[in-house]
């Protein structure tokens, strides 16, 4: 009976190591750019969400890499999952999933981001031929401002595909418009459907033609219950957007939980393809009028990168707005090259 039972113990065993030699392990890995303030806060994100398996930091400090990798780790007891975090280099990069770009540095006070472009392209350009240089193939997310110029210039200088390059975009933008719609009528905010569009700067709009609270459109949202809103006004509402990372920047000297959580988001939909509209930095060739510009624009994301624009049915005056702000942004790009 003993060795009967044995023999079927064996057996068994046998099957078991079989099948696990014949499962495929899926690995990914992501890679941070900058360990300021914005690409430690977007590192903890990625990590304490548990979005990847590995997570490289580069940073030319690399004693400040080193103390931030040892710091995330120590709270690893404690989190779903354990993430594996280390200071890396560009050849790191080479078999990278999702290469995130957030080097800069902290906006001078009243500065705006476009007063950064010359500081950033010192070091972007650099950034971009180390990352590239390690046979890259995967997507670059562009924190660094002015986004939409930035990512145009690496989309440029890296010889990837459309696909393969965004910016955060006015992701972040549309998630300070559903969370001050939600401030002010006291809803959840995420029953705000919508968009900011354009550059992540003074030239982004809203189409509120596109914008609804709970499937309803936005105007007629307040209409029906104007004598609970009388003072909202979308004017005011699209105004405390674009001006919602001045007064944070004002209060505490920059932004870093809001575009880490954002960045968090975009990285998790491209990673796990889950086909998700997020209102990125892309390239646009012919969608809405407008070419060789990157702008942020509803784009579908999924394990590609930047996959398909939505082109939403905009007015007159709305895509007026959109070519005026495509204007800006390329004025900008110009000469960089």
């Amino acid at each position: 009976m003993v060795n009967t039972m044995g023999r079927r113990f064996c057996l068994s065993l046998i099957f078991w190591e079989r099948d696990i030699t014949m499962v495929s392990v899926n690995s990914n890995k992501v890679v941070v750019v900058g360990t300021g303030q914005v690409g430690s806060t977007t590192a903890f994100s990625i990590i304490t969400q548990g979005l990847c398996n590995e997570l490289i930091l580069i940073d030319p400090a690399q004693s400040k890499a080193m103390g931030e990798c040892r710091d995330l780790d120590d709270g690893s007891e404690f989190l779903n999952r354990h993430v594996k975090v280390r200071v890396g280099d560009y050849s790191d990069c080479g078999d990278a999933d999702v290469v995130v770009i957030t080097a800069g540095r902290r906006p001078p006070k009243n500065a705006d981001r476009m007063g950064e472009l010359q500081f950033t392209l010192g070091i972007i350009g650099d950034i971009t031929d180390g990352i590239m240089s390690s046979g890259f193939d995967g997507v670059i997310v562009v924190v660094s401002n002015p986004v939409d110029v930035i990512s145009w210039y690496v989309w440029k200088r890296s010889g990837l595909s459309r696909t393969q390059v965004l910016g955060t975009g006015t992701a972040l933008d549309t998630s300070r418009l559903k969370t001050i719609i939600g401030e002010e009528t006291g809803l959840d905010p995420r029953n705000v459907g919508g968009f900011v569009m354009g550059e992540h700067g003074n030239s982004q709009f809203v189409p509120w033609s596109a914008v609804s609270l709970g499937g309803k459109p936005f105007a007629q949202f307040l209409a029906d219950n104007r004598n609970r809103f009388s003072s909202v006004s979308t004017d005011d509402l699209e105004s405390k957007t674009r001006d919602r990372g001045n007064v944070i920047k004002d209060a505490k000297g920059g932004t870093n939980f809001g575009i880490a959580s954002t960045v968090a988001g975009i990285v998790q939909t491209i990673l796990w393809d889950e086909r998700r509209i997020v209102p990125v930095s892309t390239l646009l060739d012919g969608e809405y009028g407008e070419h060789d510009v990157f702008l942020g624009v509803p784009t579908e994301l999924r394990a590609n990168g930047a996959n398909e624009i939505v082109e939403l049915t905009l007015t007159d005056e709305e895509q007026a707005k959109l070519h005026h702000s495509a204007q800006i942004v390329r004025s900008y790009c110009e000469g960089l090259l």
